[in-house]
């Protein structure tokens, strides 16, 4: 019985497949999945005639793939670093509030270096200073915003 819906409706179930995916990778390992639920699934689809197996096949595929779809939803939910923060583990605000301690131009200068990705040598050509003189300034932000971040 199996042998036989799989000949006669692998190929549209198939295509299905192909159309609920956009892709053909993903879609045979649906249709791989939806005929191995058949196979355990053989004493209900005796009781079915020919129609009512197609139909069954259909909605299974169909229910695999919400499935599948629902699954990477919250994999990507659960698995991927929030969008808010930053490499330090702050968010976007909190950062804007620690830089806007800074006194202005090293505050200026850091946005530039390390959110913008400025070089020190294009930083130094804009503000008229050598780029160890940019690296020196560069250095006194850090480490006023880590005394600042050890304080809280």
């Amino acid at each position: 019985m199996i042998t036989e819906l799989y000949t006669v409706h692998s190929t549209e179930i198939l295509r299905y497949c192909i159309s609920l995916c956009g892709g053909t990778g993903f879609a045979e390992d649906l249709l791989q999945e939806t005929f191995l639920r058949a196979l355990s699934n053989l004493d209900t689809l005796e009781e079915l005639d020919a129609r009512q197996r197609r139909a069954w096949l259909y909605k299974v595929a169909r229910n695999l793939f919400y499935d599948a779809v629902r699954r990477q939803s919250v994999e990507r939910k659960y698995l991927e670093p929030p969008q808010d923060t930053a490499d330090g583990g702050i968010c976007e605000v909190e950062a804007a509030i620690l830089l806007a301690e800074l006194p202005p131009e090293l505050s200026q200068l850091f946005k530039k270096r390390y959110f913008e990705g400025y070089t020190s040598k294009e930083l130094a050509q804009q503000y008229g200073l050598s780029p160890a003189g940019v690296r020196s300034a560069l250095s006194r932000a850090r480490r006023l915003l880590r005394e600042k971040l050890a304080r809280q």
